[in-house]
């Protein structure tokens, strides 16, 4: 008995290159997402036949919009030269092939592409480009703020339950319960004036649910120190203390 290659779980498999059947069973379905889901959709993404996720920012006014998105084309090359990486070698002759033909060359040597030596390899980077094109097709208001990457300091977006976090500008790649638990402290540094709603809603977009009632609630117990302001049911609120006290609520 040996390991798995890629989750270090034990497997009977008989070679220390094979997949576990649960990995193999993930990574295979990957594969099928990339060219069945992911490629044709980022594909209308870059030709600006659909709008999912983030999209650049449109130019200053004055300047015609771009014909592309380069994001999506982005991500496109980097998908496609993996299919092409991984169909040249079932056949040298197969690299050369377009997306399509190299995704149907793949899926028709399901056998082959398992149980190569590289498959771990393959799975871990196949995973990165997954996550990455996942991210840019997730509508945006079903995103919420991570955390700031520790690289160049941008704002990294994901969703809730992400489990890594590829950072749009310096294409940093950082764990998602690390990045989230920097947030958190840091939360301790961010105020916002205004109603119980205004304070929820702002805490929805780190991924932290929490109801308006809930925060009056505390408020009209003493458990929460929000500093009362000159307008009517307008509050000073620190947002690490409501985190905290959802953390302790739940």
């Amino acid at each position: 008995m040996t390991d798995c290659q890629h989750c270090h779980k034990p497997t009977k498999q008989a070679s220390a290159n094979m997949l576990c059947a649960n990995c193999r069973e993930d990574y295979w379905t990957m594969i099928y997402q990339l060219g069945h889901v992911q490629l044709p959709t980022l594909r209308s993404i870059m030709l600006r036949q659909a709008h999912i996720g983030t999209p650049a920012h449109t130019p200053n006014k004055g300047n015609a919009p771009l014909p592309i998105d380069v994001h999506a084309q982005d991500l496109i090359e980097e998908s496609e030269a993996w299919l092409a990486e991984q169909a040249g070698k079932i056949r040298a002759a197969y690299a050369g092939y377009d997306w399509r033909k190299a995704w149907y060359a793949i899926i028709s040597n399901k056998h082959t592409i398992l149980t190569m030596s590289t498959a771990a390899d393959d799975y871990a980077a196949l995973e990165h480009i997954t996550r990455r094109n996942e991210q840019a097709l997730t509508p945006e208001d079903e995103l919420i703020i991570l955390g700031t990457c520790p690289n160049c300091h941008s704002m990294l977006t994901g969703t809730p339950d992400a489990e890594s976090v590829t950072c749009q500008d310096c294409h940093s790649e950082w764990a998602a319960p690390a990045i989230k638990a920097a947030r958190d402290e840091r939360l301790w540094q961010v105020q916002i004036t205004g109603t119980p709603s205004d304070a929820a809603k702002e805490l929805k977009r780190y991924g932290l649910t929490i109801s308006r009632n809930l925060i009056s609630q505390w408020l009209k117990r003493g458990k929460l120190h929000a500093t009362p302001t000159e307008h009517k049911r307008q509050y000073t609120f620190n947002l690490g203390e409501l985190a905290a006290l959802l953390d302790c609520h739940r």
